[in-house]
């Protein structure tokens, strides 16, 4: 590839991408460190051979610290064999390793276990939003009209007050005192006049995922009051807008394209560069030439 005109690179770019993608991809590969905030989440993407499964999914993620500025990464972790890599030389510009370090994720069990041995040293948060979203759809389960029509009034005034104080204690650290209450209403769920019911079957299945939720996210759930109040960050909202430019905008909401792994995975790091501001750098510096025109750019990814 040579330096071309504006108009000749725009042409020609939607072809190169893969190639771009490679040129960019071992540069992450280089050096490692910490970052005050770094938020992970994953999206989906329709794989385009019909015969194996319907869609793989792509890891995305934003790292944050005041002063510095943001850094965007994305992959797909089936294809990309240097991910670790890959994220320690994202950070890399954010500072040594003895920085503290704090991770959101939604709680998924893979996306930990990654960020465990990626960043073992970093403090992991439970995002909010997820945890609050799983209370708040038990309390409308409890709280709703077929569970109390259902159920004796003794038995359902017994199950909402439980339920209603849950957000509360999880919202104040605590975490264990919300788990007992969770433990108390499978007790009742478990009586006679109770466990039969439709309505009974449902919330004993929400309480058990949302006990399994809070037991795996344990060591994550912090005083989220308390943060609130200091100005600190609760949430992964950070992380979805970087889902929503890196995945959802371009490769999977509004176009239904399916995708092959390593192809998306190439085409990704093109993203990112884009997003961060780096590509123009990038063909600057292979291509001493090359012209300083970012809309060219900006279109082509």
């Amino acid at each position: 590839m040579t330096p071309e005109s504006p108009v000749t690179f725009d042409r020609n770019a939607r072809s190169r991408w893969p190639g771009m993608g490679g040129h960019v991809a071992p540069e992450y590969a280089e050096g490692s460190a910490n970052v005050t905030t770094v938020g992970l989440d994953g999206g989906y993407l329709r794989l385009c051979h019909p015969d194996e499964e319907k869609s793989f999914e792509v890891v995305a993620g934003r790292a944050m610290r005041a002063g510095v500025g943001q850094r965007s990464l994305a992959f797909v972790r089936t294809v990309d064999e240097h991910s670790h890599e890959r994220v320690r030389g994202v950070l890399a510009s954010f500072g040594g390793q003895d920085l503290p370090m704090e991770v959101f994720t939604d709680g998924d069990i893979q996306l930990r276990q990654w960020q465990l041995s990626t960043l073992p040293r970093a403090r992991h948060i439970l995002d909010w939003y997820h945890l609050r979203q799983r209370v708040g759809k038990l309390n409308a389960v409890v709280h709703g009209r077929p569970t109390a029509s259902q159920l004796r009034s003794a038995d359902h005034d017994w199950l909402s007050s439980l339920a209603g104080g849950l957000k509360w204690r999880l919202w104040h650290d605590r975490a264990q005192e919300a788990m007992r209450r969770l433990a108390t209403m499978l007790y009742v769920l478990g009586k006679s006049t109770v466990c039969r019911k439709p309505a009974a079957r449902q919330i004993r299945k929400l309480i058990l995922e949302l006990l399994g939720y809070l037991r795996n996210n344990s060591d994550s759930l912090p005083n989220y009051g308390r943060r609130y109040r200091a100005g600190r960050r609760i949430s992964s909202a950070f992380v979805e807008s970087a889902v929503n430019q890196l995945i959802d905008k371009r490769m999977s909401k509004s176009q239904q394209m399916r995708w092959d792994p390593r192809s998306a995975h190439l085409l990704l790091q093109v993203r990112v560069r884009v997003i961060d501001g780096q590509l123009r750098d990038d063909f600057t510096r292979w291509y001493p030439g090359f012209p300083s025109n970012d809309s060219t750019l900006w279109s082509a990814a």
